[in-house]
């Protein structure tokens, strides 16, 4: 299934994104509704192909899709990856939606995930919709943490290609709105963007041989290669743009094109073929999609009135005139943002460190799920709220014998994999607490009508698989006493604990008694 979904993956991105779509809604027909990381990273495909096909509604649809199910299997790296596609769709689309909001969503989602591939991606994500923006110094840095060790949850071997492209486009759009501004003391900057766009498409290629890649790939590689030197060898640069041109606009990816067919113009101008030039950026401006980024189109636009004003038109030269205070006008404008945006991520950082901390007086260190302080508080909003709670005490048996038979390190390996293992078997919303020692206390705010029981079955099912499967002793060794009480039987909620821990405990000896 991962491989599929894969597969699609590799499809959306690389000019085929009908054919990708057909695919992805095969797969979420297949998986079902049930939350997965497959349905989640379906649901993503199936938004990257939709925002390749320029659709919209359906980029939209399938980023809701992805944030349910992210948030349903507790994975906050989809969330993050959807996200992004929203601030891309609805930028790319002229619909606005609080971008500044949804980029702190996202950032705060990415901050969350432990996986590497996922966070890999949505530095990618955000690394576009900064890139959208304008916000180069926010755009490149999240490229940059993309390509350190590309990773990849699907194992795309296009990735490393995507992550170094995705830098060489960003550097040479930065360094061209820096020549639009037309300010001498930009000019050593403006080299030093051009030669780190240079750098980045080296290594795209370098990558796009290592892997083998066809079709697509090699092409875009080439582009970006000659478009960052198409001042170095103009001459060279102008017959792979050219070609490059052609070959993407047979492939269908028309943006693209256009953007080869104006980094040809550039080319053509530097070499004093004026004709040619005039004849590739008129050429790129009228083939350019409706749909395409807001930056694509001013890099189009621009080069195409540049090259009119270099051959002389009187009133191509005074647009350039008004081009280049618009652009200053754009460039403040764009500042602003730069800070706005700044200032909401430094305010949310500072509620992410009050969060930690918040969590960390709440957080048994070495299991990593709630202590005795957050059961308390869960007990104290219980009492108050009037609602119906279950409790469940388990203690792990045997721990004692496992702390003077193997040691400590092993009992405490035991403790880590009971926390983790209960909070695989609850809810999110349930609360799962070591209330000391060897005892854990699970709270299941308004249970349904089969209580806490099956909830019960599943830990002791999970507990005596990890036990048969264990090659470890100390593993092997592990078994559950498990006692409940919930207060639609009656039990107010200030005695649930003391119920269930009786219960526990009986447990313990009717075990006790069976063995003997």
């Amino acid at each position: 299934m991962t491989a599929r979904i894969a597969a699609a993956m590799t499809r959306a991105q690389s000019g085929s994104p009908a054919e990708a779509a057909l695919e992805i809604n095969e797969l979420l027909a297949e998986l079902g509704p049930e939350p997965s990381h497959e349905r989640a990273a379906a649901e993503y495909v199936r938004a990257v192909a939709a925002h390749h096909a320029t659709d919209s509604i359906e980029a939209l649809d399938a980023v809701d899709g992805c944030i349910r199910v992210a948030r349903a299997i507790d994975e906050p790296g989809w969330e993050a990856n959807a996200i992004a596609v929203r601030i891309v769709t609805l930028i790319r689309t002229g619909e606005g939606g609080d971008s500044v909001a949804d980029l702190v969503a996202a950032e705060n989602a990415l901050s969350r995930t432990r996986d590497l591939g996922l966070a890999a991606w949505a530095h990618t994500g955000l690394g576009y919709a900064y890139d959208l923006l304008r916000l180069y110094e926010l755009c490149i840095p999240h490229f940059e943490l993309a390509a350190e060790g590309d990773h990849d949850p699907l194992g795309l071997p296009e990735a490393p290609t995507i992550n170094r492209l995705n830098l060489a486009e960003s550097s040479l759009r930065w360094a061209h709105e820096l020549e639009r501004l037309g300010d001498p003391s930009y000019d050593e900057e403006i080299q030093e963007r051009r030669r780190a766009a240079h750098r980045w498409a080296g290594e795209a290629v370098d990558a796009i041989l290592a892997a083998d890649l066809l079709g697509y790939w090699p092409m875009a590689g080439r582009m970006w290669l000659a478009a960052s030197n198409d001042a170095g060898d103009a001459a060279e640069a102008a017959v792979i743009l050219k070609d490059c041109r052609d070959q993407l606009a047979k492939l269908g990816d028309l943006e693209l094109a256009a953007i080869a067919g104006a980094y040809l113009a550039r080319a053509y101008l530097t070499l004093g073929r004026i004709d040619d030039a005039m004849e590739a950026a008129g050429r790129s401006a009228s083939e350019l999609p409706p749909t395409s980024d807001p930056p694509v189109e001013a890099l189009i636009r621009h080069t195409a009135v540049q090259i009119v004003a270099e051959s002389g038109d009187a009133g191509a030269s005074s647009g350039l005139q008004y081009a280049r205070a618009i652009s200053r006008g754009w460039w403040a404008e764009r500042l602003r943002g730069l800070y706005a945006v700044r200032s909401a991520l430094a305010n949310h950082e500072l509620s992410i460190r009050h969060d930690a901390e918040w969590r960390a007086a709440r957080e048994d260190p070495l299991t990593g799920v709630g202590n005795r302080r957050a059961l308390d508080e869960r007990m104290s909003v219980a009492r108050d709220s009037g609602r119906s709670v279950a409790v469940i005490a388990i203690d792990v048996d045997n721990l004692k014998v496992v702390n003077d038979s193997y040691g400590h390190a092993c009992g405490d390996e035991v403790l880590r994999r009971v926390g983790q293992l209960l909070k695989e078997q609850c809810r999110a919303e349930d609360v799962v607490a070591r209330a000391g020692g060897d005892e854990f206390v699970v709270v299941l705010d308004n249970p349904d009508e089969r209580g806490a029981g099956e909830l019960v079955e599943r830990i002791k099912t999970a507990a005596d698989r990890e036990a048969a499967q264990a090659l470890a002793p100390w593993f092997a060794m592990l078994r559950l006493s498990v006692g409940q009480a919930s207060s639609t039987d009656g039990t107010s909620v200030s005695d649930l604990l003391t119920e269930a821990d009786r219960r526990m405990y009986a447990e313990k000896r009717r075990r006790r008694r069976a063995a003997q």
